[in-house]
């Protein structure tokens, strides 16, 4: 291993201990999304208000809709076609996860180099199923805010995505896909905290989030970061970072040994199929 690509890597980690990761420069939807965090972030915000933020970006428009619609949102089969309604029936926090979806979509679309950009897109898949099942087992086992987790679920890599976003002022390190992977999972709870903090997330989510590597061991699950973990562990997608990072492998191989996979949890998963489905399709059309 050349000495330059340890270099390169101490200058990464030194840049995100330093909190200087770059400025959140992407493309102009991540403007739409940080509009949007900040008006549901205001207590005093109207549903007409808010409805006319998400008129102006529409792909979030489209997004709201097909959420609304979807079998978890809209059981009764009352379908909407208005902007409007559709922010009524949806609510504030799944509104913050779309807007959030549209954000990681840039970071994932931003990837300059084949080798990030598969990470990232094997990352995506697996992000949008962990807020899926984080949203079905809020809603199904706990009295948790089931919003909230699939907001939660949607942002537990954001960190990643992030630090695979700037990889490319880093080139070095894609000399090592290994090495780079290691490094990424290294700094990933930092650069998680320091890009949830810039765009004023709450510190509710900020602490499931870096919470959502270790269980309590209760089934149901007590705290977000246990329905994090839970979800993560499930998820038909296995997190691509296992396969370069034998540290991330044995945590994985832990977590089946808690047999989550089974009883109750594996009872509710396959009684929500066609809800888990709907809020996929919702995420990542």
């Amino acid at each position: 291993m050349s000495q330059t690509i340890w270099e390169a890597v101490d200058v990464f980690r030194h840049a995100v201990s330093a909190g200087a990761i770059g400025e959140l420069n992407f493309p102009t939807s991540l403007d739409a999304g940080r509009r949007v965090l900040k008006a549901v972030g205001n207590p005093n915000v109207s549903v007409s208000e808010l409805a006319k933020i998400v008129v102006a970006e529409p792909l979030l428009s489209a997004k709201v809709i097909r959420l609304a619609n979807s079998v978890a949102l809209n059981p009764g089969n009352q379908t909407v076609v208005d902007v409007r309604q559709a922010v009524l029936r949806v609510g504030l926090d799944p509104i913050k996860a779309l807007a959030m979806v549209l954000i990681m979509e840039q970071l994932r679309q931003s990837q300059r180099h084949s080798g990030c950009r598969n990470l990232a897109d094997r990352l995506w898949e697996r992000s949008v199923h962990v807020a899926a099942l984080s949203y079905v087992l809020a809603r199904k086992l706990t009295t948790l805010n089931a919003d909230e987790a699939m907001f939660a679920g949607i942002v537990t890599d954001l960190g990643r995505f992030y630090l695979l976003s700037r990889v490319a002022d880093h080139p070095v390190l894609l000399e090592d896909v290994v090495v780079l992977a290691e490094t990424i999972s290294d700094l990933a709870d930092d650069a998680s905290q320091m890009v949830l903090d810039k765009l004023n997330q709450p510190t509710s989510v900020v602490a499931a989030v870096l919470a959502s590597r270790r269980f309590s061991g209760s089934v149901p699950p007590a705290t977000l970061g246990d329905i994090l973990f839970i979800a993560r562990a499930v998820s038909p997608f296995r997190d691509p970072f296992e396969e370069l990072d034998s540290r991330l492998a044995q945590a994985a191989d832990n977590a089946v040994k808690l047999e989550l996979d089974q009883g109750m949890v594996a009872e509710v998963i396959a009684a929500s199929g066609d809800e888990i489905y709907s809020i996929v399709i919702a995420l990542e059309s």
